[in-house]
């Protein structure tokens, strides 16, 4: 994390830690008065670039094989606070300091067939060529994981009849850190015994500054929205996108039966756009309590996806991709102080 966000971090902390602990309202979706804690637990999902390290084919004429497809589901937990911090400029402000923590991992069996197959090592200087088949065993695990300071901006007092379709309650400034990282192992044998071995660390830090907009929205138009209301349950959606510095770090270290062994390291910066949707339904279970299922669906416009040396004299370098990720959550929400975190009805 770089000197100018963890001022960033630490005046949002000194700001929530100033503020009282009154009555935690929770009408909308955000905190009007007083302090809300919010913890939950989930799952992830994350799609990252393929791992095309073998070649089928014969050196300097070959074709790069699928080693890895990563689209996987793992294990997610999260939480925040967000509290009241008066009135800026006619605007009801809360400010907010939330992360979360995910991994995710697989492993995958390929095989190279054909006549021939070929491994190059990334930094260039090493190539290697059998007979097919040339097994690979890939083992991939990743840890997606962020922080972030938030503001929001409301105007006028807080609303507790619920919309038609839906109502904007507020607008959002806020800056996070986040990040990727991968940590790779590859594992080649012919006819059972050991042909190459090869792992990379590929971390990418994304740290920037988003805006956004949140609300309530209803689904009482529909025949599920109608339930929903006699259950008592509500719904909120919220948007956010922003503008990512991505720093990329890559380390591989590379052997195989010859007895050579490489390391290689590289970095690289990129302009990555983040932008994601969350959907909240909440029910109310206590008069300073509410539990409420989460999603938010992201999109990245930048991850790194690696090309390797191809032994002829291109080098490996690290390109970029999209992502598609989506993270869901049972978080339970807790209102602070002496009052109820619900008011006496919500219509």
């Amino acid at each position: 994390m770089n000197r100018s966000l963890y001022l960033v971090v630490a005046a949002g902390l000194g700001g929530l830690l100033a503020s009282q602990p009154a009555l935690a309202q929770d009408m909308t979706s955000m905190t009007f008065n007083g302090t809300t804690v919010t913890l939950g637990g989930g799952f992830q999902y994350l799609s990252l670039p393929d791992i095309r390290f073998v070649g089928r084919g014969t050196p300097g004429s070959f074709t790069r094989q699928n080693n890895s497809d990563f689209g996987e589901y793992g294990g997610a937990a999260g939480g925040g606070i967000e509290t009241a911090l008066g009135y800026m400029g006619g605007y009801r402000v809360s400010g907010q300091i939330k992360g979360f923590f995910s991994n995710v991992s697989n492993d995958e069996r390929s095989a190279c067939r054909g006549t021939a197959c070929t491994v190059v090592d990334p930094t260039g200087a090493d190539v290697i060529s059998g007979p097919a088949p040339l097994l690979t065993k890939t083992d991939r695990d990743a840890d997606y994981w962020g922080g972030a300071v938030e503001f929001k901006f409301a105007g006028g007092e807080p609303v507790q009849v619920k919309p038609n379709l839906y109502r904007n309650d507020y607008f959002i400034i806020g800056a996070d850190v986040r990040g990727i990282d991968q940590d790779n192992r590859l594992r080649g044998r012919f006819d059972g015994d050991p042909i190459y071995f090869y792992k990379e660390t590929l971390d990418t830090t994304y740290t920037g500054a988003y805006i956004g907009l949140g609300g309530e929205y209803s689904l009482g138009f529909l025949p599920t929205g109608g339930m929903m209301d006699r259950l008592g349950l509500r719904t909120f959606l919220s948007a956010r996108a922003g503008l990512y510095n991505a720093d990329t770090d890559y380390r591989g270290a590379y052997s195989d039966l010859t007895g050579f062994s490489s390391l290689l390291s590289q970095s690289n910066d990129d302009l990555a756009f983040i932008g994601s949707v969350a959907l909240e339904t909440r029910k109310r279970i206590g008069t300073r309590t509410s539990l409420s299922l989460w999603t938010d669906y992201e999109y990245i416009s930048s991850v790194p996806e690696m090309r390797y040396a191809n032994g002829t004299g291109r080098p490996t370098r690290i390109e970029d991709d999209s992502a598609f990720l989506t993270r869901t959550m049972l978080r339970l929400n807790i209102g602070l102080g002496s009052a109820g975190l619900y008011p006496d009805t919500v219509k």
